[in-house]
């Protein structure tokens, strides 16, 4: 894989309403912050050249402390976000903060991303121009009305869940945002790929984990150090 090609951006500007115990990068993983692990996912590839955290003005000071002590072979930088997750990416996005010739970005709250998923992310990229992890969708979906009750099931086949790190050329998604925003149609993005997807860009889909999770409320916590104590476990020799 071509050294040093990717740019990683973390979107970090979010209020953790749902977790409803304090700012959810800064909580505790199994003695690291969730925002130490998701940084660390990227920051010692030799494909990687530089990790943008991007978040709000208020908590730009406290994720620079919580990573100064931590040393990493690509540059950290921080920057400041936006009030929607896409003008948060749209800032991060700026070349004097990306010059790579591809852009990987992924959500600060998936802190255990398999390898596995990220290496086939960023190959796939390579190969295509811009790819995204996905899981088939296992569950039975309903559709409910604004009463409470049950008004269909919905067809799943071809229904995939998007993940990241989603990967793509850094200029082909420049040009896609400036689409975008000229024309008005940002309000309704919730990832990033719906901004290729918007400007005509294949996007090839590549093999997600039930693993990869993004924390969400404050009990997922104890899954993400389940799955961290699985992968030491994993890593380590079988015994004689």
């Amino acid at each position: 894989m071509k050294s040093a090609c990717f740019t990683v951006i973390l979107p970090a500007a979010g209020s953790s309403t749902r977790f409803r115990q304090g700012d959810k990068l800064m909580a505790d993983l199994a003695g690291r912050s969730v925002l130490l692990h998701a940084v660390g996912l990227f920051a010692n590839r030799p494909d990687v050249a530089r990790v943008v955290i991007a978040t709000s003005a208020d908590r730009l000071e406290i994720y620079r402390a919580a990573i100064a002590a931590h040393r990493f072979s690509a540059e950290i930088v921080l920057t400041f976000g936006g009030e929607e997750r896409w003008g948060t990416v749209h800032c991060a996005l700026a070349p004097s903060l990306v010059s790579t010739e591809f852009v990987a970005i992924h959500d600060a709250a998936r802190p255990v991303t398999p390898r596995a998923v990220i290496d086939a992310a960023f190959a796939g990229a390579i190969q295509c121009g811009a790819a995204i992890p996905v899981m088939a969708e296992p569950a039975t979906l309903k559709r409910i009305g604004t009463s409470g009750m049950v008004e269909g099931t919905l067809d799943r086949r071809g229904i995939f869940q998007a993940q990241t790190p989603q990967c793509f050329r850094t200029q082909a998604l420049r040009d896609a945002f400036t689409e975008l925003i000229a024309g008005g149609q940002c309000a309704a993005i919730t990832d990033d790929a719906q901004v290729a997807e918007a400007a005509g860009i294949p996007i090839l889909a590549t093999a997600g984990s039930n693993l990869n999770i993004k924390l969400t409320h404050a009990e997922d916590l104890s899954l993400a150090r389940a799955i961290l104590e699985l992968g030491h476990a994993m890593a380590q020799p079988a015994a004689e």
